[in-house]
């Protein structure tokens, strides 16, 4: 299909959207966490790598065992799941009150965000039909990397007006818009469109 024409379906904008949402939330996470931890937590510098190092190496872990996990569940099941962990990652980071919360929270967020992405594209062409799909997980690519770029620099701005601590209201708020967004294109696009 021309793309005009797949530009043209509100699903194709929910797509795009959900992408952006995710992949920001992602590199913010990853960027951000470092700072967080060492300017505004007093965690050594040597402390806050490693925790952002298992926060990468949950997120590589979570990607490669959503391949096991997905045989056994519904992709839609696991989505919804790992939505729900992505929300209680950021909280308990954000209001963790001891630094394993903090860390449990970081680490339970790149598990969470892990299956996102490949699950996210494997379901495009069952939502989109054939015609649109190609078009379609072009734009959620072309958004994702719009969106790591964009949300990392928004909250930089962010930072510097209001302080490092507001990480965890600005991932919290991504998460739930992305839980949201993945919602509404659930429940306004049919599974298999003709």
């Amino acid at each position: 299909a021309p793309m005009a024409r797949t530009l043209a379906r509100p699903a194709a904008w929910l797509s795009i959207l959900l992408f952006f949402l995710y992949t920001g939330l992602e590199i913010t996470a990853g960027q951000w966490a470092y700072s967080v931890l060492t300017e505004a937590r007093g965690q050594p510098p040597a402390t806050a790598g490693v925790w952002v190092s298992l926060y990468w190496g949950s997120l590589m872990a979570g990607r490669i065992l959503s391949g096991v996990i997905v045989a056994h569940i519904n992709v839609r099941t696991l989505l919804r799941l790992c939505m729900l962990g992505a929300v209680l990652g950021v909280l308990l980071f954000w209001l963790g009150r001891t630094s394993w919360l903090a860390l449990g929270g970081l680490i339970l967020l790149g598990a969470a965000l892990a299956p996102m992405f490949p699950s996210l594209i494997s379901l495009t062409p069952a939502r989109m039909g054939p015609d649109h799909a190609a078009n379609t997980v072009g734009f959620q690519i072309a958004a994702a990397m719009i969106g790591g770029a964009t949300l990392v620099s928004a909250f930089g701005l962010i930072a510097e007006a209001a302080g490092l601590e507001t990480l965890g209201p600005f991932m919290l708020v991504a998460a739930l818009l992305l839980a949201g967004v993945y919602e509404i294109l659930e429940h306004r696009t049919p599974a298999h469109p003709a």
